[in-house]
Formats: structure tokens, sequence, C-alpha cells
């Protein structure tokens, strides 16, 4: 496999009035497979840095299996672990072998388990008694990033706006639905590491919306809505033990409050897919807010309510957090978009001399 962080220098050099030209190093070249008259693709992401690209139909890809050698110490969880790493990497088929050439069928099934419930486009898992094999069968074309991310703000949004109807309604069993459906949200999110990943060794594809420059930030963005989600379910965690409800007017302020921080999550996640550089700005600004918002209700807790204040301080926090990762978020998209509000000079250009 070829280390992604492989570096060479080479001179621009002057090839005629409006052209220059670099040589590519000839190992490189042979390894992408390219030869004399393959065309390139180079894209210009930023002012300061240029990508070179194989323009090839297929993408060359070079993680196709791995395997992991077991021994009788790791548990199914550890395990797991092994496969989402390799998962996110990009590699097509993970195996998992026995070292003594057998494997049980304990930790198969355990291991089979975790893979269908937490990793999405790996219904292919074949198993036998020594071994077990998962192949990824989904891919870019089927699902893209954009689109993985919706999914996760539609699950994530309902998520929230379930918790806090939970906690109006003292439903346990509400809540209880909010707290399983946080596995859903990770499984999204993994899958579009794993995308991201994808792109990175293999070049952007030519159906994909995504520049090389908003890789890194739709992994932060993917990262913050996967922690949304987490804050959703942990209020659900809350009202799941209360031993009673709340007073009504305490519920009302603090549905006002989680409303306030959805929205934002909401708003947040729309100027990303519109590149929308004035929404974003929107949402850093509307986002301090929230910090005033605490505080007027903390200090507008009589004595019966301070009694459950641990509690009021629990879902309150969850929901200051959700506030400021639709910040961060949002200040992703500022970075992604400031190109597009300001004037840009033209860099310095080479001169034949």
């Amino acid at each position: 496999m070829v280390a992604l962080q492989e570096k060479e220098r080479r001179k621009v050099q002057i090839s005629g009035k409006s052209s220059c030209m670099v040589a590519l190093p000839k190992k490189w070249v042979r390894e992408m497979g390219l030869r004399q008259g393959s065309e390139i693709v180079i894209t210009r992401p930023s002012l300061a840095s240029l990508l070179v690209t194989a323009d090839v139909t297929e993408p060359v890809s070079e993680r196709q299996e791995a395997i992991i050698e077991v021994s009788d110490r790791d548990g199914p969880d550890s395990l797991f672990r092994k496969i989402v790493s390799l998962y996110i990497l990009g590699y097509s088929q993970i195996s998992i072998r026995g070292g003594n050439g057998f494997l049980g069928s304990a930790k198969r099934d355990a291991i089979k388990d975790l893979v269908r419930r937490h990793l999405i486009g790996t219904e292919g898992v074949a198993d036998s008694k020594d071994k077990i094999t998962v192949h990824v069968l989904l891919g870019y074309s089927e699902l893209s990033v954009d689109n993985a991310l919706k999914k996760m703000l539609l699950i994530t949004s309902s998520m929230h706006r379930d918790a806090a109807a939970a906690l109006e309604n003292h439903d346990k069993a509400l809540a209880e639905g909010v707290i399983q459906r946080d596995d859903e949200v990770g499984r999204f999110g993994l899958y579009v590491i794993r995308q991201l990943n994808v792109s990175i060794s293999q070049g952007i594809s030519k159906e994909a919306i995504l520049e090389p420059r908003d890789l890194l930030g739709y992994t932060q963005v993917a990262r913050s809505v996967e922690r949304i989600a987490s804050h959703a379910s942990r209020m659900a965690k809350v009202v799941a033990v209360l031993d009673k409800p709340l007073s009504k007017q305490l519920v009302v302020r603090l549905g006002s409050m989680s409303e306030y921080a959805a929205g934002l999550v909401e708003e947040a996640l729309l100027s990303l897919f519109k590149r929308d550089y004035g929404g974003a700005d929107v949402v850093v600004e509307k986002a301090k807010r929230f910090v005033d918002m605490e505080d007027e209700l903390i200090r507008s807790l009589d004595e019966r309510e301070i009694q459950a204040y641990y509690t009021i301080q629990l879902l309150v926090d969850s929901q200051k957090r959700i506030a400021e990762y639709a910040r961060d978020i949002a200040e992703v998209v500022l970075d992604l978009t400031i190109e597009r509000v300001v004037r840009k000079e033209a860099a310095p250009y080479l001169r034949a001399v």
C-alpha cells in the first residue's frame, strides 16, 4: 500500500509562455497505473495548494481485504473496535480468523450482531467455524456523504424533539425509544467518515459534490452530529429515571430552550448543504444567546424546583452542549465558504525570464 504521507520535492520549470511543468516521481506513476498519454486532473482547492488526481473511470483501490488474527484473549468488543477502524479506513472486505483454526460460535454471533447494528453496508457477513468475513457492499454511488448527513440530521432532530416531549409528558417509553435511536446516528456517522477516508485515499470521484478541502470539515461535522445525538439520548436517560414529573412551568421553559437548540442544529446543517456563509454566521451569533437563557432559567428557580437542581442542570447542560455543537458546525461552514464572500487578489505567478 502506498503511504498517504509520501512527499517529494520538485522544481517548477517554464515550458512556454502560458504553462509550466513539474516532473512526477516515476515510482508513483507506475504504482497508479499511469503511462505516457494518461490524463490527470489538477484541482486548486485553495490559494496555496494543488491536488493532482489520476483521471480514471474506477479509482485505484488498494484497500481490498484485511485479516484480523484472533487469540483466545480477544473479546468481541475489542475485535469490533478493530473492525470499525478498518471499516473507516475503507477496506471492502474484513476477515476475522481464529489463530488456532477455530472461532467459537458465541464470539462469532456477538461480532455479527455488533457489525449489523453499527455498520452501514455490511449486510454481507459470511462465517465458518474458523472465520468471519465482513463484506462492505454500499458505496458512494448508493449513498452520498451529503445524503448520509441529512439522514443523521433527521434522526437527531427527531430524537431531540422526542426527548423534550418525553420530559413534558413524563413518557418513559418515548424516552427509551430516543435512547435506542442513538446507535442509528452512530452508524451513519461511521459511514460518513469511511467515505471521506476513501475519497482521500482514492481521489474525489467525478460524481461527488465535495471538494478536497471539504473533507476535514465534513469529518468535524459528522462527529458533531454524533455528539448532538448523544446529548439528546442523555436528556432521554434523565427522563427515564425521573420519579415524578417536573413542574409545568419549568417544563415549558426547558422545552423552549430545547426547541431553540434544535433549531440551531437544523440551521447550521442547512447552511452547510447550501454553502451559505451568511446563514452560518447567524447561527454563531444566535448560539451566544443560549448562555443567557441558561442563566435566566437558573435564577428563576423557586424553592421546590431547587430540590431538583441536579436533574435540571443535567438537562440544561445537554441542551447547551447541543447549541455549542451547532455553533461548531456553523464555524466549519464559515471556513469552507469564506472565499465566496471576500475579495480575492490574484496570486503571484511565474514569468519567463
